[in-house]
């Protein structure tokens, strides 16, 4: 079978498809999917802007109902109405989506919050109320040099941290903006929660102009220490006024140096781009291609520790890496040569007495890097022969392998074994360049254990506007894509369930008012486990448990 092409994957933790097994029958056919059912009840009602009563246009009304499957939607006209039709009866969550606006449910309580489920009868005409939509929120702002002259063509990020191979990183969180020529910029269409502002100046002339000054990456209000940003919190409909910024000049220096690929021959063409190590997802604006003869230069680079790294787009499973320090001075002479990517070669089964195997199910494998300045993490979709073989290929390094049935969501995996059965399933293996690794088993199961239950808050009542964390005890599995992590919210009807490997796990239930929280972050964690709720459970079991609200943590 040849070869899956691997593709840029970001692995979100918690989320990742997992699995147990023993060989299956690969002749039992996929169970077919039934219909969704008809129906004849109608749901109504119109949008408008919240604070104008002005009808809204355009927003996208969808109508939900899980065990039925049923996922209906209609646009709002100019008078602001929709109408859905032809739903069967059942229990239904309405939500309201348009560009600009905050996201919204019927009912809900707080920005982003749960909605209200609606119980409609066969035949039924149900109104709802009007919803009204909060705008999502600015940030503005202005740039200048150090002589307070405007800056043009300076890229504005809104930044956000998260946790990504085991190390706290600041990273983009929605779209950025360029400065005028009066040195303004408008980050809009936020979603209400915490932001960092970063300000990135980019000297587009540095590879021909020969500068030798700069700006470095800065962050408001106005310093290039990530440890010193300031955080700013948006509310819905919020525009956050004069978030200014100063950037100060630094010296610039030059990067050049020759690319090889993995057989020697010079990469021409191959993508080199400098990471700042520290930071903050920031690239630096420092980027370059290499020529016909292997040649790169980069020229405007900032102080600092960055990674230097070369691949191609369509094998990025082959790279070269330098790690660098920057002080003002030309770095000259690197030469960056990619390794050969590492074969994994084994086969996929599905244990017997669970769930059926698809018929010809296509698998997606998830290979992760963990530490700082690994590869990201690489994905493929791959339909293993008849007799569950796959060959994928990976960058050298330390590997842990994810896998799970691509829209199958009953399998989870198990283990994953090394010839003579030797468990990597957490831990993963060393993958040297070039290096073929045959007889990886991976073993999937649609028998994991389930945990499902309730929160309450102190008196009792149940709670459905809130989060639940289940994580291992033990710190050391406090890291990038462990499978002892998952993250659980209570249904329409105040349930929550989640999947987990057998073993001992806290559970945290909190209000969240700011979805995009990395809730993975170990410091997280560590303020939530002395408020936890104890849980074991063994193979295949499955438990009810009861979560008490707690505070939420601080992040």
């Amino acid at each position: 079978m040849r070869a899956s092409r691997l593709v840029l994957f970001l692995f979100v933790p918690g989320l990742a498809v997992a699995a147990l097994a023993q060989p299956p029958a690969r002749d039992i056919p996929a169970r077919d999917t039934p219909p969704a059912p008809a129906g004849n009840a109608i749901i109504r009602g119109r949008v408008i802007v919240a604070g104008e009563d002005r009808p809204l246009s355009r927003v996208e009304v969808r109508a939900l109902c899980a065990p039925l499957k049923i996922n209906k939607a209609a646009l709002t006209d100019g008078n602001g109405r929709y109408e859905i039709a032809d739903l069967p009866a059942g229990r239904y969550i309405v939500t309201f989506a348009r560009a600009s606006y905050v996201r919204a449910s019927h009912g809900q309580q707080r920005p982003l919050g749960p909605g209200t489920p609606i119980d409609v009868a066969t035949g039924q005409t149900v109104t709802l109320s009007e919803a009204a939509l909060q705008r999502s929120g600015v940030i503005t702002g202005r740039i200048v040099d150090e002589f307070g002259d405007p800056m043009a063509n300076v890229q504005v990020m809104p930044m956000r941290y998260t946790f990504v191979n085991n190390r706290r990183r600041m990273q983009m969180s929605g779209p950025m903006a360029s400065t005028n020529d009066l040195g303004e910029y408008r980050l809009f269409g936020l979603p209400p929660g915490r932001y960092y502002v970063s300000a990135l100046y980019r000297n587009f002339n540095a590879a021909t102009a020969n500068e030798r000054a700069s700006y470095a990456p800065t962050y408001y209000p106005g310093t290039g220490n990530v440890a010193d940003a300031q955080r700013l919190v948006v509310a819905p409909g919020q525009t956050l006024l004069s978030i200014n910024m100063t950037l100060a000049p630094v010296a610039a220096a030059r990067v050049s140096g020759v690319a090889y690929d993995s057989r020697g021959r010079p990469w021409a063409g191959a993508f080199v781009q400098l990471a700042h190590v520290a930071g903050a997802g920031v690239y630096g604006g420092n980027s370059g291609s290499v020529a016909t003869d292997g040649a790169f230069s980069i020229a405007g680079v900032t102080p600092g520790d960055y990674t230097l790294r070369a691949s191609l787009p369509n094998t990025p499973e082959e790279v070269a890496t330098a790690d660098i320090t920057m002080s003002g001075s030309d770095v000259s002479g690197i030469q960056l040569v990619a390794a050969k990517p590492a074969t994994l070669r084994g086969r996929v089964v599905f244990e017997t007495g669970g769930a059926r195997p698809p018929a010809a199910p296509t698998v997606r494998f998830n290979i992760l890097h963990p530490g700082p300045n690994s590869p990201p993490a690489m994905s493929s979709l791959d339909s293993p022969r008849d007799d569950g073989t796959f060959e994928i290929k990976t960058s050298a390094g330390r590997a842990i392998v994810r896998a799970g049935v691509f829209g199958g969501g009953e399998w989870r995996l198990s283990r994953v074994l090394l010839p003579k059965g030797v468990d990597v399933t957490d831990d993963g293996f060393d993958v040297s360049a070039a290096a073929s690794i045959e007889g990886l088993l991976v073993e999937l199961t649609s028998r994991q254990p389930e945990v499902s239950g309730e929160v309450v808050d102190a008196a009792g009542a149940r709670v459905r506007d809130c989060v639940v964390v289940l994580f291992a005890p033990d710190q050391r599995r406090w890291t990038s894509g462990t499978r002892y992590f998952t993250i659980a919210r209570p249904d329409e009807n105040d349930t929550f369930r989640a999947r987990i490997p057998a073993g001992d796990y806290l559970a945290a239930a909190f209000e969240l008012d700011d979805p995009s929280v990395s809730l993975n972050d170990p410091e997280i964690l560590q303020q939530l486990r002395d408020r936890a709720t104890t849980l074991s459970i063994g193979e295949g079991e499955k438990k009810t448990l009861t979560v008490t609200l707690v505070e939420a943590p601080v992040y």
